[in-house]
């Protein structure tokens, strides 16, 4: 009986140990544990060719706003805010997103991977490597 309850106590600790090495947030929704990456991320580097683009704008963000749909929006520092729907895919094998947006009447399609929060855009503009580099808020 004695080692009956010992190995009970030890099976309790060892799920109380698993347990608190999970991070849920209390205030979670099912949506952020099964698609956590459906989020707001922020523009945390900006570049187009040598220009920090950081420098001439508030703020520039990419908002996945469900499964399906996604914002662009920015407001550079002497303007009005601007925002532009899309819309995205998520390959749940590779985890790739490719995305699809029309900014000015053009349509630019994009292919990411979302690693720790965190994804990068480059697309050469004529001449210039535009760079933006995107961060979960």
């Amino acid at each position: 009986m004695k080692k009956k309850l010992i190995l009970i106590a030890l099976i309790f600790v060892m799920a109380l140990t698993v347990l608190s090495a999970c991070d849920i947030d209390a205030n979670g929704s099912i949506k952020s544990i099964t698609k956590p990456y459906i989020t707001e991320y922020e523009c945390i580097e900006g570049y187009l060719g040598g220009e920090n683009l950081l420098d001439s704008y508030e703020f520039i963000k990419i908002t996945l706003v469900d499964d399906k749909e996604m914002q662009v929006s920015f407001k550079p520092k002497n303007g009005d805010k601007r925002s532009f729907k899309g819309f995205y895919e998520v390959n749940p094998e590779t985890r790739e997103i490719n995305a699809e947006i029309g900014l000015f009447g053009v349509k630019f399609r994009e292919k990411i991977t979302i690693n720790k929060g965190m994804f990068v855009i480059t697309k050469n503009i004529l001449t210039k490597t535009l760079l933006l580099k995107f961060k979960a808020v």
